[in-house]
């Protein structure tokens, strides 16, 4: 189990530089490589997932589906997955915002702007930030904060902060998350609990998004009770070599 789990870690650090190398291929001899927006974070993380992809949340294995071109399909039975009630979304891989952008957008001018439009069309909300604040679109791209996770999953998160919840009602198969809607909370397994906290730390920290009120005490516990391993320090320090900053809380 050791010797796989840094035959893993070499094939992450491998494809994250051939993300890095391909990014800078793309820019000619300017700032073109800069990761400005989700679209182009999300390349850079589908590169190197390819070849080394599980999801956060459920540590399922996925890979490139060959008939949904820039999609990862999860395999089901490396984890024991199932749907709640959308068996086609809990099929694909999303890309998750552990801090999600309605927390760092919605105090924005571009949020509640009523004469937005992109290609003609009205938008509102997420999609006029995207389309006209580069600062919103900066912080939507930052890597340390985006993970990839099965998409219902995705979906039922939505805006919720996480949290923990009474019992341990099994809505996804074998997968260890929970959703509670009415109290709007979902609560993580408790082997990534450590990394969600560092995660909220880090963009608090460097946008200075608030983390949830009632969760500072409980994200401390998880940062001490779950602490960084190898792959996540790894991670951090090669995310670095993209973006030019670390997460300071992983050490």
């Amino acid at each position: 189990m050791r010797n796989n789990f840094y035959i893993i870690l070499i094939l992450f650090s491998i494809c994250l530089a051939y993300a890095v190398l391909s990014e800078k291929k793309e820019s000619i001899a300017t700032e073109k490589h800069a990761i400005t927006d989700f679209q182009k974070a999300k390349r850079v993380l589908k590169r190197f997932y390819a070849k080394i992809g599980k999801d956060f949340y459920c540590g399922c294995n996925f890979e490139k589906d060959e008939e949904e071109l820039g999609r990862f399909k999860i395999n089901h039975d490396s984890c024991g997955l199932k749907a709640r009630k959308d068996t086609k979304r809990q099929t694909w891989i999303e890309w998750e915002h552990i801090v999600p952008a309605h927390s760092f957008g919605k105090d924005r001018e571009c949020w509640t702007k009523k004469d937005c439009e992109l290609n003609g069309k009205p938008v509102r909300g997420r999609k006029c930030c995207q389309t006209i604040d580069p600062e919103f679109n900066k912080i939507e791209a930052d890597l340390h904060n985006i993970f990839p996770v099965p998409g219902e999953i995705n979906a039922d998160r939505g805006i919720f902060s996480f949290g923990e919840i009474e019992g341990e009602e099994r809505n996804y198969g074998l997968c260890d998350f929970e959703v509670n809607f009415k109290e709007q909370t979902a609560e993580p397994e408790p082997k990534i609990r450590g990394d969600i906290a560092r995660t909220y730390f880090y963009m608090e920290w460097k946008y200075g998004i608030v983390i949830p009120e009632g969760r500072r005490k409980l994200y401390e516990t998880w940062d001490k009770l779950d602490p960084p391993d190898t792959f996540e320090i790894r991670k951090n320090e090669i995310i670095e070599k993209i973006q030019s900053i670390k997460n300071p809380f992983i050490d």
